[in-house]
């Protein structure tokens, strides 16, 4: 078992038998864990919270050296969750990562992903937008910038197509954040082949091969439905 994991799974042993069942709640019942950064500041922490807050911060300084080490601990627990399409724990992970370091982009990033599977586009916004503001970590602020990307490529296809302009604002912030992710560093193939799609999605066939082109150079294996979808737009150019 990984290291990290293994010190993570004691310290969630401890904090589970401290916590009643009730721990995650406030007194009306309404689980506040699985909202970003435990819903505040709309929901307030009771003192009772608060208290269970400072042992569990305490328990993981001791645990992992640090406030800030511990908090990327949790946050890559939580990414395991995500992976795994189990977007409660994960959530959960997130927001002890967030409890942990307030300042970390990580757990932000985290939100942003939770939301945006739960289809909560403008919340998801909001939380990449943060970990933007935060992010200090220049070899990842390229996937960054693509899942925010992402985000707002996939939101625009939820918008129905009488809201035109609301659609092209989304579509015009994917681009704008692809562009930049790929400035960042043109070797990141993920954030091609992301653009491609979204591309095809605005009807922008030739520019969607363009960058299939450039993901496929970058080594990025596309995926055959993809060259299908595009060649039913226009065909390969050669």
């Amino acid at each position: 078992m990984d290291t990290s994991v293994h010190r993570i799974t004691i310290l969630l042993l401890l904090v589970v038998a401290a916590i009643p069942a009730h721990g995650a709640s406030q007194p009306d019942s309404v689980r506040v864990d699985n909202l970003p950064m435990y819903g505040q500041p709309d929901v307030e922490r009771t003192d009772h919270l608060k208290l269970l807050d400072e042992h569990f911060i305490a328990n993981a300084v001791k645990t992992f050296g640090s406030r800030e080490k511990a908090s990327r601990d949790w946050y890559a627990q939580g990414e395991v969750f995500m992976n795994q399409g189990n977007l409660d724990f994960a959530m959960r992970r997130y927001n002890q990562s967030w409890l942990l370091d307030p300042k970390n982009y990580q757990p932000y990033w985290g939100f942003g992903r939770v939301l945006l599977s739960q289809k909560n586009c403008d919340e998801a916004f909001r939380q990449f937008a943060r970990a933007r503001e935060l992010v200090n970590d220049d070899p990842r602020k390229m996937a960054l910038m693509s899942d925010s990307g992402i985000a707002y490529g996939y939101c625009a296809t939820l918008i129905s197509g009488s809201y035109r302009e609301a659609r092209e604002k989304f579509f015009e912030n994917a681009n704008r954040l692809f562009a930049e992710s790929t400035r960042l560093d043109p070797s990141y193939a993920v954030a091609w082949f992301r653009w491609s799609q979204v591309l095809l999605e605005q009807g922008r066939a030739k520019e969607a091969w363009e960058k299939v082109r450039k993901a496929q150079s970058a080594g990025y294996p596309v995926p055959a439905d993809h060259l299908v979808r595009l060649r039913r737009r226009m065909p390969e150019p050669q």
